[in-house]
């Protein structure tokens, strides 16, 4: 097995669950009668916590959201992602293929990515190695998930690649001193701003760019 750590992202870069958890949340802020658009979500929240997205809304509309909005969400979202959630396309064959330690870390609670992982048939590839922004209450742009994933793994920052396709999980990754590879495929609604490691459209191209980096 070769010695570095290859930490993956959830969202957005193994299950494409992007689209769907930010169809969700506008469907449930319309309901209340807040005008929040598409254009706008994509724009600040993929790869942030919910915390942010609802401090968004309320600061944006000057609104509070219901005290159960959390809970009704969570319940929404399990429901929908049993329905509707897939894996990025290719991932399960470079993930069969990779030589590599491998793990998860996400800013989504730790049963949600886990079921998500199950939902999409990619549980296996990791072994419980799942590691949730909730179990130690730092979120990313923070480096304290990827640190915390690579120190319980038993691999140092500069022994670590960071998958990543969210601003906020690339500027984690960077700011962790870890090499970090943006997966950006064409359908992608945004380009982070700030500036990887790498970058690659096509899932199948990721094993060559890890052999080329570790």
């Amino acid at each position: 097995m070769n010695k570095t750590l290859i930490i993956f992202d959830c969202d957005g870069t193994l299950v494409d669950s992007e689209g769907i958890a930010n169809e969700v949340f506008i469907e449930a802020v319309r309901d209340l009668g807040i005008p929040l658009t598409e254009e706008e979500a994509w724009e600040h929240f993929p790869g942030t916590s919910l915390a942010l997205c609802m401090e968004y809304v309320e600061q944006t509309y000057q609104t509070r959201l219901p005290s159960n909005f959390v809970e009704m969400q969570r319940k929404r979202q399990r429901i929908v992602f049993a329905e509707k959630l897939q894996p990025i396309e290719g991932v399960k064959s470079v993930l069969e293929s990779l030589q590599f330690n491998r793990c998860v870390a996400s800013n989504g609670p730790e049963d949600i990515v886990r079921q998500n992982l199950i939902t999409t048939g990619l549980s296996d590839f990791f072994n419980g190695d799942i590691f949730s922004a909730y179990t130690i209450g730092k979120w990313k742009p923070e480096p304290h998930l990827f640190l915390h994933a690579a120190e319980t793994m038993k691999f140092t920052p500069e022994n670590c690649i960071v998958i990543e396709d969210s601003e906020a999980g690339i500027q984690a990754a960077l700011n962790a001193n870890m090499k970090v590879v943006a997966y950006q495929p064409p359908s992608m609604h945004y380009r982070p701003s700030a500036e990887p490691t790498a970058t690659f459209s096509i899932m199948k191209d990721l094993p060559d760019i890890l052999n080329h980096l570790s």
